[in-house]
């Protein structure tokens, strides 16, 4: 209270100290000063601003004690000066003279002791006082940081005015402020906003990529990046007795007897929409058939001796085709056989890749008058007539196997 304290008796120094309004005008200042101050501290604990409004009255009442004796020390020198004057003519005992700079309303509880005491009864006059001697409880630290902070007030009486415009101008500015901080929170929630769109979009993006860049959507033979290599296999139309495929690396033995190779004998006959020829690379000579159609007009016949057809007469043997489709293609391929007198094969199919790889079947001719013209194997590269290219490198037969 020590700032408010300097205030108080700075204004008291400055005014008519000796009139009891004007003390109460700067007391009352001094009250407004300090409910100022705490607001402006953001103080709104009931029990230190209750603290803080009773320490002031204790230091209004000293204030207003020292200025009461000071007061009466000042009339008791002059009626001392004035004591002739006063002895010539004495006051009445009933009516008692009492400076009117003095008319500062008592405390009531004074008052009464005041009215039974002796002096009262004989007729002195009377000042009242009081000697008040609170106990003040330990203010806390944000109490005591209120005091210091506040700023030593002009408690005079013109200062009415300016406080109320420093209140207006204070509410202005924290109008402002306040208006300011709802715009950043604003700005705030809507960046946010944007910020979670864009992570949203960010993730939906990255899973859209993975999704296509990984074949999610793909069938499985699409996301198969690899050959296809499916076994030989022969449909339902194939001959009754089934088929066995034979490793190329195993080899063939003396038994096989070589019906085709390639550049040798005659040479093959291809359809109106069918092609056959001879080619040469790394994998040695072959010829290459393509199928453009899967009717007859896209055959191709390849001649069979009379003389290995009269092997087969009566028995059941064992043919053997060496073929490979063109590199990263898969194709279907048929066989048939067209063996003269001895009669037909049926028609065998064959899935095959770009692995060289020998196909084997059966065949069973019960007849036995052996043929004295010569046949014919019959091939389609494509069964499904779209072009696909198969590549034959010999045909072999096993009699009586």
């Amino acid at each position: 209270m020590s700032g408010l304290e300097t205030a108080i008796r700075q204004a008291l120094e400055r005014s008519d100290r000796t009139s009891p309004e004007m003390r109460a005008r700067i007391y009352q200042s001094a009250r407004n000063a300090l409910e100022a101050g705490l607001r402006k501290q953001d103080v709104h604990d009931p029990e230190v601003i209750a603290q803080q409004r009773h320490r002031l009255e204790v230091l209004i009442h000293a204030i207003e004690t020292e200025e009461r004796t000071s007061l009466k020390k000042q009339a008791e020198a002059e009626a001392a000066v004035e004591a002739p004057a006063t002895q010539a003519a004495p006051p009445r005992q009933d009516e008692p003279s009492v400076d009117s700079s003095l008319d500062i309303a008592p405390d009531r509880r004074a008052t009464r002791r005041e009215d039974a005491s002796p002096a009262n009864l004989r007729g002195e006059p009377l000042i009242a006082t009081r000697s008040v001697e609170p106990t003040i409880a330990p203010e806390p630290r944000l109490a005591r940081d209120a005091d210091d902070e506040l700023h030593t007030p002009d408690l005079t009486a013109g200062d009415g005015p300016r406080i109320e415009a420093d209140r207006k101008d204070r509410g202005r500015k924290t109008a402002i402020a306040v208006e300011k901080t709802k715009k950043r929170r604003w700005r705030s929630r809507i960046f946010s906003f944007l910020m979670v769109i864009a992570v949203l979009a960010a993730a939906l993006g990255t899973a859209g990529w993975w999704v296509i860049s990984s074949g999610l959507l793909q069938t499985a033979a699409e996301r198969d990046g690899s050959v296809a290599n499916p076994p030989a296999s022969v449909r339902s139309e194939d001959f009754p007795g089934g088929l066995s495929t034979l490793g190329a690396q195993s080899g063939f033995s003396s038994d096989w007897i070589s019906v085709y190779a390639p550049g040798s004998g005659d040479g093959p006959k291809a359809g109106a929409r069918a092609s056959a020829d001879l080619v040469s690379d790394e994998g040695g000579q072959h010829l290459r058939m393509v199928s453009s159609s899967a009717e007859a007009d896209g055959d191709i016949r390849l001649p069979i001796p009379a003389s290995v057809l009269e092997q087969l007469s009566g028995k059941t043997s064992t043919i053997a085709l060496t073929v490979q489709a063109d590199m990263g293609k898969t194709t279907q391929f048929s066989v048939e056989c067209d063996f003269s007198t001895l009669g037909e094969c049926g028609r065998h199919r064959f899935t095959v890749n770009d692995e060289k790889i020998d196909m084997l079947f059966k065949v069973t001719f019960d007849r036995s008058l052996a043929p004295n013209e010569p046949g014919s194997i019959v091939l389609s590269s494509d069964v499904t007539g779209a072009g696909e290219s198969l590549n034959l490198f010999a045909i072999r037969v096993l009699p009586g196997q």
